[in-house]
């Protein structure tokens, strides 16, 4: 299934392994084939993963760019949800790290990504409780 982007002027975007800059004026353009597509907004670098949750969602982010070594971060993934499961989150961050996980598992990484965002949220909100 065809997918139509439009870019901004001079947003990037995350195509396959490739990153495409697009020039000062906004575009539209239609990807044919299926391959991971990643807004740059939507980018954690694992130099700002200073969260175990963001680091979840590079991870997640690693496995959706690069089919081919998916299984090379399944190990990080799991330690890394050991790690979120020990932080002081209630029991709707707990389905959700079920629910990511099940995405995973079938395949979905972009869904898992998704869910991932609301666990960076979760985190946060976790987070900032325990510094009171």
């Amino acid at each position: 299934m065809p997918l139509k982007l439009t870019l901004k002027p001079n947003e990037k975007v995350l195509i396959g392994t490739a990153v495409v800059a697009n020039g000062p004026a906004k575009i539209e353009f239609v990807v044919l084939n299926r391959v991971p597509v990643v807004r740059e907004k939507d980018i954690i670098t694992e130099e700002r993963a200073d969260t175990i949750a963001k680091k979840i969602y590079v991870t997640i982010l690693n496995m959706y760019i690069d089919p081919a070594h998916e299984k090379d971060y399944h190990g990080i993934y799991f330690i890394l949800m050991r790690e979120m499961i020990l932080l002081p989150v209630d029991s709707r961050a707990i389905d959700l790290m079920v629910e990511i996980s099940q995405n995973i598992l079938a395949g979905d990484h972009y869904r898992a990504l998704k869910l991932c965002r609301q666990l960076i949220k979760f985190e946060a909100e976790a987070l900032a409780n325990v510094k009171r």
